[in-house]
């Protein structure tokens, strides 16, 4: 019977400075083509490359950027099986729409009475419940003070 072989997997080598970790990206910018993409951008017109740089350097742009990063942080949060949840909700909530929307033509006003009768429909309010619980949350967090975003934190912390 053969012997059992210990093997322990060494630790991966920590870059010793700041200088190694640069030229290791540089690399990899190198090796994924990202770095000749670049510097292909900024050779092709100096004036294309400007008023791209100026675009870039907006208050909008860093909003921008700022905003996708939040919304990214928050499809972060979601659990698949509930962002498929969500999505499907959405979708079918939509055509509800639309397929009501197309019979609506058909309908008359319900009124007074049949406006009363909805009030006492308990699948309706079954159904209404969880929007307006979502209304609710919404209603109350929208009033909170804002946060900065990580960005804004990171720049007001290194001006201190």
């Amino acid at each position: 019977m053969a012997k059992r072989i210990l093997y322990e997997v060494p630790e991966p080598p920590k870059p010793d400075t700041a200088r190694e970790e640069l030229d290791q990206l540089v690399e990899n910018l190198s090796n994924t083509g990202v770095l000749r993409f670049a510097n292909d951008v900024l050779k092709a017109s100096p004036e294309v490359s400007e008023i791209l740089l100026k675009g870039l350097n907006t208050e909008q742009s860093r909003n921008a950027v700022q905003n996708l990063s939040l919304l990214l942080m928050a499809l972060g949060r979601l659990p698949p099986e509930r962002m498929a949840a969500i999505t499907r909700a959405f979708t079918e909530g939509l055509d509800s729409m639309e397929e009501a929307a197309s019979e609506a033509s058909n309908e008359k006003a319900p009124g007074i009475l049949g406006f009363y009768r909805l009030l006492h429909d308990n699948e309706l309010w079954q159904g209404l419940r969880p929007m307006l619980a979502g209304i609710k949350g919404f209603s109350d967090r929208i009033h909170e003070p804002p946060e900065k975003p990580a960005a804004k934190r990171e720049a007001e912390r290194k001006s201190e």
